[in-house]
């Protein structure tokens, strides 16, 4: 079965024990985090389901209690198995997503993979560490379980599979052996030849058990007879996984790549992949291809014996799917280790394609939403509704959608109109499309009320510089914009905005209303109030920093001298120009820099500041009665915000939350954006007044760690760029798509 070695934290075991009780019960039922149509027996995009957190954890498991699922099984139950990585679970999920998990006593160790017995149960490796005794682990159905040493200490055993002598056959990474194990617990171990370090193992069509090294593929019959296949391979970073394909083959990852070996001429294939692909597990479906997850491409791949492959994205970034197996319902299951989900999907797969995935009403025509099935099975459409804050204004007309099921190619139609009235400001609603593809239901944002303004935005391209632009919001539109042009500067500098006269900066870029052009930096915090002049800092790396102030109608560029030191600019305003020192983290003080005359003073030196803003100074602190345990991270952590008058010096706690870690990221309209992250997930607030965060909402990104930019805030609310698009967010809608091309709003609109 599957290595998963790559993972720093794997499931505990104890060597204190032979047997102990089971210690789990039945979990409810797990109902789809997408909730779909019922699909016939091997259709139907991606369904996941959460798996729960137990109610009792390991000791000093942080915040990976909540995450990585590792390798999976067809468990001779017809249930899923699964290794639920840092809960020292191991986990069963029915075909309609009904959940056990069952704990392996006294943490000490960690288990790699698991595998399908056959005496009816499931077993598993456990690689203890630390000198201590590895260990191979059975479990019953019903959750008993027993361990039996591994050949000693610092063997590492990893993949593990059934042999059709009716024992258990692993590698020993350490050992550079391949162990063979009875029901009962027998061990019989076998020496690589030379110093290999197996990793995966299966067993072939010719009832041998095959495993990969680090530059080789290896067989070993029943009887112990060992034989070894050079691969032209980086021993570096060494084969994978394996699997027994229905061709006859023998396949395997390693090196983002994926080959098969012929048992009969030894003979190598290297198969073609998508650009970015980066296999991990891979197992022969019932239906005659491979499938693998695929962490480069966040999605599982089918592919036919002949190379053909098919993507199937995974409904939320950075899933990082590790363990495949295939189910007894006729679908592929799999781990989505950066959720802590466990989720299947159909040998078919209905695709849904809509054009855009919001939708501006600007006057009082219709619009017409048009369906395509552009998948490889039929498209089931159970309900087609209107949510959300502003429902009520957006009607639904003609649906030819809903209740229909759409062949392969097929299209359907439904008509929306926006009435009149309703609440200031802007407008939001959500089309809701429940169906049997992946992401049900598949979401629209309808938009009323959109500002009539432009809003400038930075587009990047692959390996390029971004260039500035012009979002039309009433027209959803990004336009181009022959003044926002930028391109990589001197050794002296980042970039080069190419519009006359020519200014150079660290970064693009960020558009001065005032002055009415581009400016090559990352945000108004390098920018005077009145947009007549903007900063940048060069030569933090040689030890001589200077702190340049560029005249934007004239270029002429004065350069003030600076202490060597990691210094960063946190804010320019009528005073002057506010720096603090950060490398890893930020250090204490707050310092004022003259753009004029170039002196530079201490304001004060026993906080630490994030932003400057106007004549207020958002200082990022702990709080001391804080007990709970920090999230991970380099360097230490903030749970708090104060905000520091810096005309009367009075400090007031602004923002706290317990156990998290907190830093300013913008201000928006005078209010702090704050980042939350608990070492799981992070969320976004804004906080408006002392102790009354209000929580961001941006309802098409579900990413746990949300990649937000921009943060502008003017008359119509704040103003959001992510990967999903631009978001207009104000506290009565909550974060509104107003378009999904993904740029980085970058000044006020206008």
């Amino acid at each position: 079965m599957r290595p998963i070695g790559t993972l720093a934290l794997l499931l505990l075991v104890a060597c204190s024990s032979q047997t102990a009780k089971p210690l789990a019960s039945e979990s409810p039922h797990i109902s789809p985090i997408a909730s779909t149509p019922k699909m016939p027996l091997g259709t139907g995009g991606v369904v996941e389901y959460a798996i729960p957190t137990p109610a009792v954890l390991p000791a000093n498991c942080g915040a990976f209690c909540n995450s990585s699922l590792g390798d999976l099984t067809l468990g001779p139950d017809g249930n899923v198995w699964f290794v639920d990585v840092g809960r020292s679970q191991v986990g069963r999920i029915t075909p309609d997503g009904h959940v056990a998990q069952f704990s392996v006593p006294s943490p000490t160790g960690g288990s790699h993979t698991i595998a399908a017995g056959p005496d009816g149960n499931v077993w598993l490796t456990a690689t203890a560490g630390g000198g201590k005794p590895d260990w191979i682990v059975r479990i019953t159905p019903t959750g008993v379980v027993t361990i039996f040493p591994a050949g000693g200490s610092n063997t590492a055993p990893e993949g593990i599979t059934a042999g059709r002598d009716g024992n258990m056959w692993f590698t020993e990474v350490f050992g550079g052996r391949i162990g063979r194990m009875t029901p009962s617990g027998v061990l019989t171990e076998f020496q690589i030849p030379g110093t290999e370090h197996p990793r995966g193992i299966t067993m072939g069509s010719d009832g041998s058990l095959w495993f990969t090294l680090s530059a080789g593929v290896g067989r070993i019959t029943t009887g112990g007879q060992i034989s070894v296949f050079p691969v032209a391979n980086d021993p570096s970073t060494p084969l994978g996984d394996i699997a027994a394909g229905g061709d006859g083959n023998i396949w395997f990852t390693g090196a983002g790549t994926i080959r098969y070996i012929s048992p009969k001429s030894g003979q190598v294939t290297s198969m073609p992949l998508p650009q970015g692909s980066r296999p991990a597990s891979l197992i022969s479906g019932p239906d005659g291809n491979i499938w693998f997850t695929d962490t480069g491409l966040n999605a599982v791949v089918r592919m036919g014996t002949s190379g053909s492959t098919r993507v199937i994205q995974l409904p939320r970034r950075d899933s990082f799917p590790l363990g495949i197996a295939s189910g007894s319902d006729g679908r592929i299951w799999f781990g989505e280790s950066g959720y802590a989900t466990v989720a299947s999907v159909g040998f078919k797969i209905p695709e849904v394609l809509i054009n855009g995935r919001s939708i501006v009403f600007g006057d009082g025509s219709p619009k017409t939403i048009t369906v395509r099935n552009g998948g490889d099975a039929s498209l089931r459409i159970s309900n087609v509704r209107v949510s959300g804050v502003d429902a009520a204004l957006f009607i639904k007309g003609a649906d030819s959608c809903g209740g229909s099921t759409l062949v392969v190619g097929s299209t359907c139609a439904i008509v929306l109109r926006k009435t009149t009235g309703g609440a200031a400001g802007i407008q939001s609603a959500t089309l809701e499309i429940t169906d049997n593809a992946t992401g049900s239901p598949q979401r629209l944002s309808l938009v009323g009320q959109a500002p009539q303004c432009v809003l400038p935005v930075m587009s990047a391209g692959p390996n390029t510089v971004p260039q500035g632009e012009q979002l039309d919001v009433q027209a959803a539109q990004v336009l181009s914009d022959r003044s926002g042009g930028f391109e990589t500067g001197t050794a002296a500098s980042g970039v080069r905005a190419t519009a006359p006269p020519s200014l150079v900066g660290e970064t693009a870029g960020y558009f001065d209303r005032p002055a009415g052009r581009w400016l090559p930096v990352g945000g108004p915090d390098e920018v005077s109030p009145d947009g007549s002049r903007y900063v940048y800092l060069t030569g933090r790396q040689s030890g001589r920093t200077e702190l340049h102030v560029v005249d934007v109608a004239t270029a002429s560029d004065k350069v003030v001298g600076l202490p060597p030191d990691f210094w960063s600019i946190v804010g320019f305003t009528d005073v002057g120009v506010y720096l603090h020192k950060a490398y890893e983290g930020i250090g204490p003080g707050l310092w004022l820099v003259d753009p004029t005359s170039g002196a530079l003073q201490t304001v004060f030196s026993d906080a630490v500041v994030a932003q400057v803003a106007g004549t207020t100074a958002w200082i990022q602190s702990q709080n001391p009665a804080d007990t709970l345990p920090q999230p991970p991270g380099i360097g230490g952590t903030t749970d708090q915000v104060m905000r520091r008058d810096l005309v009367t010096g009075v400090t007031t706690p602004w923002f706290y939350q317990a156990g998290v870690s907190v830093t300013v990221i913008g201000i928006a309209n005078g209010s702090p954006i704050v980042d939350v992250s608990d070492g799981v997930s992070t969320t976004f607030w804004i906080v408006a007044a002392a102790n009354q965060g209000l929580r961001m909402e941006f309802p098409y990104t579900t990413d746990r760690y949300p990649s937000l930019s921009g943060f502008v805030g003017d008359s119509a609310g704040v103003w959001v760029g992510s990967q999903d698009g631009v978001y207009l967010w104000t506290p009565r809608t909550g974060g509104v798509l107003v378009t999904d091309v993904p740029v980085t709003p970058a000044g006020t609109c206008a």
